[in-house]
């Protein structure tokens, strides 16, 4: 018996230990501030390279790749395998696609939508490992959304794209030129 009450005195203080000790969770928690572009860039590796800043969505593409050309010479930086690149350069592909696309065009939207389905799972399927492939898709996205007309841009087409469906990614998700 005496066994039991200790046990069942440590149950009691354990879970009272995990509550806190506070009466009712009453603490302030406030929430993050947004953070300005400069603010968000200086957290990507590489960051220093001049990407474009113009108000324009679509920024230069010399070789008209689909990808801007700051951000292809950002990715070049970045000292990814030969695959990751291929797999970053997709992804940046696929976000120019969805910053450019019309949103009242339906077909185009599932087009841009699959490629970027696409391309996040060729991401994490190139990376060393989990982080790394959420790691960069982060910083792709990031440099690739890099203005505010671009990120306005992004949320405009992923309004659009809300509730639907895209059927999941064939194979690695690589198009076959990775």
């Amino acid at each position: 018996m005496k066994k039991l009450s200790m046990m069942g005195a440590l149950l009691t203080l354990g879970l009272l230990a995990g509550c806190g000790g506070g009466g009712g969770g009453g603490s302030e928690v406030t929430a993050p501030t947004a953070k300005t572009t400069t603010e968000v860039m200086a957290g990507v590796s590489g960051s220093t390279l001049a990407l474009d800043r113009g108000s324009a969505a679509a920024g230069a593409d010399a070789n008209a790749d689909g990808v801007r050309d700051d951000v292809a010479t950002w990715i070049g930086s970045q000292g990814y395998t030969s695959a990751m690149s291929a797999a970053a350069t997709q992804l940046a592909r696929a976000y120019q696609g969805a910053i450019t696309v019309s949103t009242s065009d339906a077909d185009a939207l599932r087009t841009a939508r699959t490629a970027a389905s696409d391309a996040v799972e060729c991401v994490m399927q190139s990376a060393a490992s989990i982080d790394a492939g959420y790691k960069a898709v982060a910083d792709v996205r990031r440099v690739t959304l890099n203005t505010d007309a671009r990120a306005s841009a992004y949320l405009a087409y992923a309004a659009a794209v809300n509730d639907t469906v895209v059927r999941a990614p064939e194979g690695t998700g690589c198009a076959s030129s990775n």
